[in-house]
């Protein structure tokens, strides 16, 4: 990459699209420019396992071949992945220890669980990421777009592609009016460090992922992998895992008269993890036993925003992956839909229209193809981040939860989903 190329694209946000959309344009030779409002890779914390599946293809074409033959460095357990131990993410019922319903084990080539840090890591290699670059102001030119930053800076480019996660400013300065929709849940997260003694009872039921629901009061949590030992050179010979504990925000549950809300302080969150435990089956109570008074617990209100239907954006900019459609997590599905969308922005506007250095697309014809890349994005995501939003809601119901519920039915790239299908 030039260190100051003409008409450079410019990327908002050095999250696994931002990066992996670098890779490409690196791969590709077309310059780019990458800037992101964090001081380093640690700024906001690091966790979260994430399952790649139908998006594979999308992935191994984007990225240059040695990074393709490095994926397995950033599998959560490379032992489990090279003994033939896929996961298959069963569900239990918390209450009983029952199993509920289990997927498809599935081969590596088609399903993969990362170490989103490991994962970012490897999408980061080679590339000169700006650090605390907070993109502010946005002007667009005849022919370019200029991106103004906090600390007073600015930078011009053919193209603006808004990589800056969930609470995007750039979908903020595009859509002031469109707010997000907050799910009525909350959410505790963690990472644990386990012997493997004390690892061993999830081990038996799943190597890499274990969720359930609670019958009897509407409880959720999942234990996910995250590292083990020997997966790296680093690796710290322990297993750590990351627990997500979540709860309905409504009154009356867990024999309460108000709605339940995240304590303000680590230790009534770790206090009220504990309550909720203690209602848990084995080997679910026991897990949740290694959560200590050290360990730190992170409360969350989760949101998502379906992009709405005929969504149009302005001038030369994109919105990808959660800069577009954030949803929840309960189904796995929100990385997958991010590089899928990489992917379309790289076929419809990028390469038939950016991919020269001497580039010169009118504003017409660039905003043209952007529309044909929302268009597809929308048709694709909207379902996604609808459907993710039933599953957060079946997880907090029991009665609800079938073969036929988003929160365990079937991944894939487009669905049939609508609002109206929605039941809170």
């Amino acid at each position: 990459m030039a260190e100051n190329p003409a008409n450079p694209i410019l990327i908002i946000g050095a999250g696994l699209t931002g990066l992996l959309l670098a890779q490409h344009l690196c791969k590709s030779g077309i310059p780019f420019q990458i800037f992101e409002r964090d001081a380093d890779y640690t700024s906001r914390g690091v966790g979260w396992g994430l399952t790649l599946h139908w998006c594979l293809p999308a992935l191994r074409s984007l990225l240059p071949e040695d990074l393709v033959r490095r994926l397995p460095e950033t599998y959560v357990d490379r032992a489990a992945v090279a003994d033939g131990k896929p996961s298959t993410f069963p569900f239990y019922n918390l209450s009983t220890g029952e199993l509920k319903l289990a997927a498809p084990a599935m081969p590596e080539a088609l399903r993969i669980r990362v170490s989103r840090e490991r994962f970012r890591r490897l999408l980061a290699t080679g590339i000169d990421i700006q650090w605390n670059k907070a993109a502010s102001t946005f002007d667009s030119g005849d022919d370019s777009i200029t991106v103004g930053f906090d600390d007073g800076s600015s930078a011009t480019g053919s193209l603006l592609v808004a990589c800056d996660g969930g609470n995007s400013r750039v979908r903020r300065f595009l859509f002031p009016q469109h707010e997000k929709f907050e799910i009525p849940l909350r959410l505790m997260g963690m990472k644990v460090e386990y012997t493997p003694e004390q690892l061993a009872p999830m081990q038996k039921l799943d190597p890499i992922f274990l969720q359930g629901s609670a019958s009897e009061n509407d409880t959720y949590v999942f234990f996910s992998m995250l590292d083990a030992p020997d997966s790296t050179p680093d690796s710290p010979g322990k297993y750590i895992c990351q627990i997500g504990a979540s709860w309905p925000v409504r009154a009356g549950f867990f024999g309460q008269p108000e709605p339940i809300e995240v304590p303000a302080t680590n230790e009534g969150r770790i206090k009220l993890f504990k309550t909720f435990a203690a209602t848990w089956a084995e080997p679910f109570r026991s897990l949740a036993g290694a959560v200590t008074e050290t360990t730190d617990v992170k409360g969350m209100q989760v949101y998502d925003w379906p992009p709405p239907k005929g969504l149009r954006g302005t001038d030369r900019i994109a919105l990808v992956g959660d800069a577009l459609h954030p949803m929840a997590m309960y189904r796995g599905e929100g990385a997958n839909h991010a590089i899928v969308d990489v992917l379309d922005l790289v076929e419809r506007v990028i390469t038939p229209h950016l991919a020269s250095h001497q580039s010169t697309a009118s504003n017409e014809t660039l905003r043209a193809a952007l529309d044909g890349y929302e268009d597809e994005v929308v048709s694709r995501s909207r379902p996604g981040v609808l459907a993710s939003r039933q599953a957060c809601l079946d997880a907090h119901r029991w009665s609800r939860i079938d073969a036929k519920s988003p929160l365990v039915s079937r991944r894939v790239m487009k669905l049939g989903f609508e609002e109206g299908d929605l039941v809170y």
